[in-house]
């Protein structure tokens, strides 16, 4: 007897649990949910609306009245990745009203693109920042040249610097290494390494590849018991891609390469995407940036994040030297007496360390 079950009718997974979403990953504790409420996580962010993911599956929500008149600046309202009190019945409009946003343990947050210097926030409550690139391929010149110039590798301490700020651990997702040999891999990882510097040590450096499922056990390693990994970098370096081969299924649109063997933009929205599995995890896909300039600002964290200075972790070598500067606000170009510039005269910090740094600190500045 043929089995004429209707595939489309079949039964869909569970949605995740509260736990298997995270909520057992926060330092903060939880406020008393009042009866009428609940608990849900933002996965989509829309103009004045937001699609909430929770144990009884998804809804949409909007901030309440009182929400909105409190709020003074862009850190007062949800983002993805947020948890937040929610009504359970919804209001006339079929939303669910947010009365709450529960305090962060993390924020990766940018400067936001235009002439006025806002903050633009990215993700929140993400354990890890997983900065994707691709392979040095063959016939690009050297490694090192590479790094310099590819968009991941000249702006990948811009991304460290962010993660290191908001109270994420920062890793490096070598993407897409089918398409290269294992001598070819090997000379991006090095490039890279001798690119950070110091803060090599501090960064892990994963190979992937979304087409044949390599390395996607570490990578879902990083999610597992209810974490949040943040996916981070430039167009086309298969961010989308990881996410579908994570979660099992095409949640996330993805483009045929173009001639040239690169991938194309095809995420235009930052979304929670729950990876299912006993232990649950998240990830967070993000369109792709040509630069994540970090927020210099407050990021209005509680004492109990994790949070670094992003320039020390990101150029420890750089501010160490600095201390024995001869002026306490050298600025490490033309100053008599400057340790930095010493080091790069001697051959002690190399010369791309510092202008990289240079240029991240004007970055950040506005500069």
């Amino acid at each position: 007897m043929s089995d004429s079950t209707d595939p489309q009718a079949r039964e869909s997974p569970p949605p995740p649990t509260l736990a298997q979403l995270g909520l057992q990953r926060r330092t903060v504790p939880a406020p008393r949910v009042p009866n009428g409420y609940a608990l849900s996580r933002v996965a989509v962010e829309h103009r004045g609306a937001y699609e909430l993911v929770d144990g009884t599956g998804g809804v949409t929500g909007a901030l309440d009245a009182a929400g909105r008149r409190a709020a003074r600046s862009p850190f007062d309202y949800p983002t993805v990745g947020d948890w937040v009190v929610r009504s359970t019945e919804p209001r006339s409009d079929r939303r669910v009203a947010i009365t709450d946003v529960l305090d962060r343990t993390s924020l990766l947050c940018r400067r936001a693109a235009g002439p006025r210097t806002r903050p633009q926030l990215v993700a929140a409550n993400a354990d890890t920042l997983a900065v994707v690139t691709t392979p040095a391929p063959s016939g690009s010149g050297s490694a090192a040249d590479w790094a310099a110039s590819h968009p991941a590798g000249h702006r990948i301490e811009w991304y460290l610097t962010a993660a290191f700020s908001g109270g994420a651990r920062p890793v490096i997702v070598v993407n897409k290494i089918d398409t290269v040999s294992n001598v070819e891999y090997e000379a991006t990882v090095d490039a890279l390494r001798r690119r950070l510097g110091s803060a090599a040590a501090a960064v892990p450096i994963l190979a992937t590849s979304a087409l044949d499922g390599h390395g996607l056990d570490s990578l879902g390693a990083l999610a597992g018991d209810g974490g949040t990994v943040a996916l981070s970098g430039p167009s086309g370096v298969g961010k989308s891609s990881l996410v579908n081969r994570l979660a099992g299924a095409e949640v996330m649109p993805v483009a045929l390469l173009s001639p040239d063997g690169r991938g194309r933009h095809t995420t235009v929205r930052r979304q929670l995407v729950p990876v299912g599995g006993p232990d649950g995890g998240t990830f967070v896909d993000t369109p792709g940036l040509q630069d994540l300039i970090p927020w210099s600002g407050d990021l209005g964290l509680p004492a109990e994040a994790a949070v670094l200075d992003g320039l020390a972790q990101t150029f420890g070598d750089v501010t160490a030297l600095a201390q024995h500067c001869r002026f306490a606000d050298c600025s490490h170009t033309v100053e008599p007496g400057c340790a930095v510039i010493a080091a790069v005269q001697s051959g002690e910090l190399a010369a791309q360390r510092l202008s990289t740094y240079l240029e991240l600190v004007a970055d950040m500045a506005g500069d």
